[in-house]
């Protein structure tokens, strides 16, 4: 198959993938508590609560799922129901939670600390994706014939950025400064391109380095153009990219709602993860994303692919190491504990 139509396929056909900067943030409030639940309370009510819930693309696959098969979600449309509002960036989903017009929505790690250190009041209930070996961690290419070999020979060149202050940014400069003492607009200039049009632009020289998560990646290195200078993982072993976040306040007043959401969470997780579902769940992803399911067919739930945890579980731990390296980067201005973002009892169990 030629790469190259995939390639520009893909331009015209996928919303970035983008973890960016939010003008909204949080304070760490009380964790209400969930206690034991009643017989009274396992009753479905009279009327699904009505949960307007953002998400985007790529990499939601368990929001794919149940759009698509939604009789997967034993409690959707009896003790909820889901309002889908679609967004191109992370960041939007949390000025939606932060303003009130959403009740829930796909995050950012820099996106929802970043709506934190503002004063939003989110409660994070789950994972989507990180990057860690042995799967795929977003990359860096250059061209082939470049003469770049490792980040001191970007010097005078211009590196690419699908978002200025967002996280991969912040990786970046953080790469060629401890590695080779390069200061971003001093030693090399930062150009903002979107995922979409990475690609060409690296091929063109407008660039000559860019970024490229999973889809994009496997497209651009299919041309044999290029070749990898440095992944993420280089710098952050385990970096939490996606989550799904809850605004306190409708976690407050709906808090056997969202037991039942992460319950239905919980279960869709698992159904992804099951290999014989593979072939479904690439089918909701094409659906949703408007991807060809032959180039879902590449990488989608493979070791070419964002790790996923366990029944779609937080990884606090490793959250809590990107929020402490992006506040030294600047990225952040509070120290922000994630133990203070979580309700335990409305978290999938990660084993």
């Amino acid at each position: 198959m030629n790469a190259k139509p995939i390639a520009a396929k893909l331009s015209s056909l996928v919303v970035a993938l983008v973890v960016s900067l939010s003008w909204w943030g949080c304070t760490a409030a009380p964790a209400p508590t969930a206690g034991p639940a009643t017989k009274a309370e396992e009753q479905p009510p009279a009327q699904p609560v009505k949960i307007r819930m953002g998400w985007g693309i790529p990499a939601e696959e368990i929001k794919y799922v149940m759009q698509a098969r939604p009789e997967l979600a034993p409690n959707l449309s009896t003790w909820y129901s889901i309002e889908w509002n679609q967004f191109a960036g992370t960041a939007l989903g949390v000025q939606g939670l932060a303003a009130g017009t959403l009740d829930a929505a796909t995050v950012g790690s820099l996106s929802v600390a970043n709506g934190l250190d503002q004063g939003a009041d989110i409660v994070i209930t789950g994972e989507f994706i990180e990057e860690r070996a042995p799967n795929f961690s977003s990359t860096w290419l250059v061209k082939t014939d470049s003469g770049i070999n490792s980040v001191a020979d970007m010097r005078g060149k211009n590196m690419g950025s699908s978002a200025i202050g967002g996280s991969t940014d912040y990786i970046a400069k953080y790469k060629l400064r401890n590695d080779a003492g390069l200061e971003d607009a001093r030693d090399y200039k930062t150009v903002e391109v979107t995922f979409s049009l990475m690609t060409e632009a690296l091929a063109s020289g407008k660039i000559d380095a860019g970024n490229f998560p999973q889809p994009f990646y496997g497209a651009a290195m299919a041309t044999g153009q290029f070749k990898p200078l440095f992944k993420l993982t280089d710098v952050q072993p385990e970096f939490v990219q996606l989550l799904q976040g809850f605004s306190r306040d409708f976690v407050k007043q709906n808090p056997t709602t969202v037991r039942k959401f992460v319950e239905d969470w919980t279960t869709v997780a698992k159904y992804t993860e099951d290999p014989a579902n593979r072939e479904a769940v690439i089918e909701a992803s094409s659906k949703a994303t408007k991807l060809p399911a032959e180039v879902l067919q590449r990488y989608l739930l493979s070791e070419n692919d964002f790790f996923r945890p366990r029944n779609g579980a937080l990884n606090v731990e490793g959250l809590q190491k990107n929020w402490d390296f992006l506040r030294k980067e600047g990225g952040i201005k509070k120290e922000l504990k994630v133990t203070d973002h979580i309700i335990p009892e409305l978290l999938p169990p990660a084993e």
